[in-house]
């Protein structure tokens, strides 16, 4: 079972468009790779299922690349393809879930210096 989410981009894409926005979000990224990936239909970003900062990274590239006319591939588990919603919810999700544990160690940490 696969634990990624990742983001394609179609062949035949303007690199130059994609490149601006790809290397913002990755700075290490060489405008040669982003272009292999794109032709070789890889994932130009992707992270762990579980990565929130990754998951966010992703939601953020999809959005920028959309504004400017390109239409990218969401992907999940298995190599599935998913929708933007499907990945904003996953992030609502991690948001949530960080701000109870931020919550339960506040609580703790007051109930630890009553003692």
């Amino acid at each position: 079972m696969c634990d990624t989410v990742g983001i394609r981009i179609p062949e035949g894409t303007s690199i130059a468009k994609c490149a601006s926005v790809i290397r913002k979000l990755e700075p290490a990224m060489s405008i040669a790779d982003i272009n292999s990936r794109i032709k070789n239909n890889e994932y130009v970003l992707s992270c762990d299922y579980v990565d929130s900062d990754g998951v966010k990274k992703i939601i953020r590239c999809y959005e920028e690349l959309f504004k400017l006319g390109i239409r990218p591939k969401l992907y999940e588990l298995d190599d599935n393809e998913c929708s933007l919603e499907l990945l904003k919810n996953l992030d609502n999700m991690y948001d949530e879930i960080s701000d109870e544990v931020d919550a339960e160690i506040e609580l703790e940490e007051r109930d630890s210096d009553g003692d």
